[in-house]
């Protein structure tokens, strides 16, 4: 639906093969879209932050290539279609995407079904992380685990518990080079939110618990910088979302949405050895 806006975050052509039939349909449906849309006003400022986080990882990604990275692994990838939107990046990089296997299964039978070719430096990594870490789960991919990386953990850190994310973060950092950049999205908590912001901060919880989706971890500014000092990572930049407004207003002209203050982005680095 973003896509029929004026203003887009993302240009993504390819979201309506990767949608599944339901969403299909409401896009083919102009009273169902509609609708749909009244249903999902109350929290559709919080689900743009989706695509402003797609946005600001690929922006990072785009500067860490710059400086010789040539590895991109994305930890929960969902229907991510940066492989066919990028082209002009996947000459340059091997993506390794990590997901549930049976999410997996469903995305390769979309773009099998849109009739989309695999990027060849593509590689799709099955592996449910409840049982083994994103680390291990890179062995026999094609992965290199001596070079300096660039990993992204979108949308799935407020679904964790702390010691969940504090441990994938030591993996990273413990198995990983110093140099290796990791881009996390989080939930503020509720000191750290806009007050005016925490009515809509409540009903996107709300929405995503009667989906089977609790958040269960939240995080100032503050405690996120230390709990990725503490697995040796050093904070290149951490924020709340609206930051980048005026940043994307200068680049894109006035946002068709608000942009609340109730997530935050970061970029951490592994640190030097000898730091």
């Amino acid at each position: 639906m973003h896509q029929r806006e004026r203003v887009r975050i993302i240009e993504d052509p390819y979201a309506k093969f990767l949608c599944g039939r339901f969403w299909q349909l409401v896009l083919r449906i102009r009273p169902l879209e509609w609708f749909i849309r009244g249903v999902l006003r109350p929290i559709a400022p919080a689900s743009m932050c989706v695509l402003m986080r797609a946005r600001y990882a690929e922006q990072t990604l785009e500067t860490a290539i710059e400086a010789s990275i040539t590895q991109y692994v994305i930890i929960g990838a969902g229907m991510d279609s940066f492989a066919f939107r990028r082209p002009d990046l996947m000459d340059r990089i091997d993506v390794f995407e990590i997901d549930h296997p049976v999410t997996q299964q469903k995305k390769l039978e979309y773009i099998r079904r849109a009739g989309l070719s695999v990027p060849p430096r593509l590689h799709f990594v099955p592996t449910d992380l409840s049982r083994i870490s994103a680390l291990d789960a890179l062995a026999g991919s094609g992965f290199e685990i001596s070079q300096p990386t660039f990993l992204t953990l979108l949308g799935v850190a407020y679904y964790i518990t702390a010691d969940s994310l504090t441990e994938t973060a030591r993996s990273i950092s413990q198995h990983l080079p110093a140099g290796t950049l990791l881009v996390i999205d989080y939930l503020l908590d509720e000191e750290s939110a806009k007050f005016e912001h925490l009515p809509m901060r409540s009903r996107m919880k709300s929405f995503v618990a009667r989906r089977g989706e609790l958040m269960v971890s939240e995080y100032s500014l503050a405690a996120m910088n230390d709990l990725m000092a503490a697995q040796d990572f050093e904070t290149v930049e951490n924020f709340a979302l609206p930051h980048l407004e005026q940043q994307y207003k200068e680049e894109l002209g006035t946002l068709p949405f608000e942009v609340p203050s109730i997530f935050a982005f970061g970029t951490f680095r592994v640190a030097s050895r000898d730091a």
